[in-house]
């Protein structure tokens, strides 16, 4: 395994369902007999997607075998003491008074609980030009806005990396990004309510930074076919869920990198379309307004602000909300756990599905203005990362649609098999393009699933997790004794039996 180019690190999220369901084909396949299914997790909630259905449909379909195997599970959910992590937030060119410079912007995370100051050596290397910074580390998080870094080329793009020494966790210890002026930020709004529609315009054409220019077009649904998808970030829609050649076009514009929201219609249908798995089915008007119970403050489109402070989600009164059909990854809920906004599951793409509008008349969502703007804005910038000729791409699906084979590599580890450019981290060519690769924001997560949650996933197998902590081996060691044991009562047996002494054989005597 060492030696295999398809067992080395990748920097893609991985996905429990999925691995499973392949497991599966291959033991349904072969016809094998009584098997094991090892699994090693560190227990990051994103990657085993333990609200997901395929975990129903996967423990059918491995009881329905004919020898159903045993699965063990080697959980190192303990956080490493001491480990940092590294990401870029941002990175862009401008022209200023003395010159080019590069506006870049990151953040240095590490495990909770780490008080003390320490100083990390921060390593700049711009297209082979390199450089160290020291940073002072008091808290958990370290926010780096802006940092001018002067530009020697005369290029109109470049790359670069960032990273720290070595920890307990290489794989968050560096982050690749490419950068060049920016580009417009482009949304559309397609609205069946010009009272949501008003709100959701003016959250997507009032740019974050002054840098950033942004515009919002309102776009009949008859007027959609015509649109130039090319330079669109964002599309914001309020209507029926697209169908027909409009489901193409949002298909083929999601799968590009762009960005979508979906808010419900004025009148769902029982029996209407369904787009990325998901349908709206009826509107729910429970008596009172109804709180927001939970949200995912660690990643996505709520997340904590920069600063640390947490979007006043919990503030938000939803007068009315639609219920979903389909399966989808809940980024905040309601309380008794009705979705409010979810993440498409089914394919790797950036399409939130929100549950309520921003309609006086359904929430506090256009009154309240905060956590709409963070919501547009963060799906904005999610989209316009993969527009222009330098772009930073998530390691998985979103960059194996970009037709790997014909990237080459400019920077990242030795040794990635060019078909597997689109898993490994590092920055690639094509043609006029610069693409850097680097784990999803969600690997950065701190969300640990308890571990009485796993033994539900696989409840009526024939399950056994063994718990240990990172750096260590004592609970493989404790899985592992009875066969040690074993091993020395054979030696033992197999030394006495070469100690015993030789039995003399009868000689007769002459008389």
């Amino acid at each position: 395994l060492a030696l295999a180019p398809n067992a080395e690190p990748a920097a893609a999220a991985a996905d429990l369902p999925a691995l499973l369901e392949v497991a599966y084909e291959h033991l349904r396949e072969a016809s094998a007999g009584q098997s094991e299914i090892w699994i090693c997790s560190d227990l990051r909630a994103n990657d085993w997607h333990a609200e997901s259905p395929r975990w129903r449909a996967a423990r059918e379909a491995f009881l329905a075998l004919a020898a159903a195997p045993r699965f063990r599970l080697l959980a190192y959910a303990h956080a490493a003491p001491g480990n940092v992590s590294v990401r870029v937030t941002g990175a862009r060119k401008r022209q200023a008074r003395e010159g080019a410079e590069l506006l870049l912007s990151l953040r240095l995370e590490r495990e909770a609980g780490a008080a003390e100051s320490v100083k990390i050596p921060l390593e700049l290397e711009i297209e082979s030009a390199r450089s160290v910074m020291n940073i002072e580390m008091d808290g958990a998080e370290y926010e780096l806005r802006d940092h001018a870094v002067p530009l020697l080329g005369e290029s109109a793009r470049g790359w670069g990396r960032v990273a720290i020494p070595s920890d307990a966790n290489p794989a968050d210890n560096e982050f690749y990004f490419a950068f060049e002026e920016p580009h417009p930020r482009r949304a559309i709004v397609v609205a069946d309510d010009p009272l949501a529609e008003l709100p959701l315009a003016l959250a997507a054409e009032i740019p974050a930074e002054p840098a950033w220019p942004a515009r919002a077009e309102v776009v009949p649904l008859a007027e959609l076919a015509a649109i130039d998808w090319s330079d669109v970030a964002l599309l914001l829609w309020q209507s029926r869920l697209p169908e027909g050649k409009n489901a193409d076009a949002v298909r083929a514009f999601l799968r590009r990198g762009g960005s979508a929201v979906f808010f419900p219609p004025r009148e769902p249908e029982a029996d209407g379309p369904e787009f990325l798995g998901v349908r709206w089915t009826a509107w729910q008007e429970p008596p009172a307004p109804c709180p927001v119970e939970s949200w995912r403050t660690d990643y996505g489109l709520l997340a904590d602000a920069m600063s640390g402070a947490a979007l006043p989600v919990g503030t938000l009164e939803i007068l009315r909300y639609c219920a979903l059909a389909g399966e989808t990854a809940p980024l905040a809920s309601l309380a008794g756990g009705a979705l409010l906004l979810g993440s498409a599951a089914r394919e790797e793409v950036r399409a939130y599905f929100c549950a309520t509008t921003p309609a006086p008349a359904d929430s506090s969502l256009g009154s309240g203005g905060v956590v709409l703007y963070a919501l547009v804005q963060r799906a904005l910038a999610g989209g316009a990362a993969a527009l222009g000729n330098a772009r930073m791409l998530d390691a998985g699906a979103q960059a194996e649609r970009d037709a790997p084979l014909s990237w080459r590599r400019l920077a990242g580890p030795e040794g990635a098999l060019s078909s597997e450019y689109a898993v490994h981290r590092g920055v690639y060519e094509e043609r006029d393009a610069l693409i850097a690769i680097n784990r999803p924001a969600a690997e950065d997560a701190r969300a640990v699933l308890a571990g009485a949650r796993a033994d539900l996933l696989f409840e009526g197998l024939n399950f056994a997790r063994v718990e240990g902590h990172g750096g260590g081996a004592e609970a493989l060691a404790r899985e592992t004794w009875k066969f040690f044991i074993a091993a020395m009562v054979c030696a033992l047996l197999l030394e006495a039996m070469l100690s015993l002494p030789k039995v003399a054989r009868a000689r007769s005597i002459a008389a």
